[in-house]
């Protein structure tokens, strides 16, 4: 799939992600689509070193794989903002963003559990999902 379709379609499936990027496993950014008149809290630079930590946590984590299983997503919540870590493939992360404010609960945006089953839907393949 076209990152760029990828990334549209996870922006659009919630109203609280701001943000979304797609990075390789060694944290180097492929595509990156933010909604409109979202800004980044943190520069160029912090942003990429930032995917490059949580990169090679989900790489640690996939070492536990034979044991508990391959992971399907990892959550780290902060004050301004929730960024949420997908699998996508093997060689590639989908990075997704919501801010920690108040969440929109318009029907059928219910939070961080609808985002992650929209995203897992999306990441899934499945059209019946989505």
């Amino acid at each position: 799939m076209e990152y760029d379709t990828l990334l549209n379609r996870i922006i659009k499936s919630d109203s609280n992600i701001r943000h979304c990027i797609i990075a390789d496993t060694d944290g180097n950014i492929k595509a990156v689509k933010h909604k409109d008149g979202v800004e980044n809290y943190l520069s160029e630079v912090e942003t990429a070193a930032s995917l490059k930590r949580a990169a090679s946590s989900w790489k640690a984590r996939k070492q536990l794989a034979p044991k508990i299983g391959s992971g399907q997503y990892a959550v780290a919540a902060f004050e301004k903002l929730t960024r949420m870590t997908f699998p996508l493939g093997e060689n590639h992360l989908v990075f997704a963003s919501m801010s920690s404010n108040p969440i929109k609960m318009e029907l059928g945006q219910g939070g961080r559990a609808d985002i992650v089953e929209h995203v897992l839907n999306i990441l899934s393949g499945d059209p019946t999902k989505n």
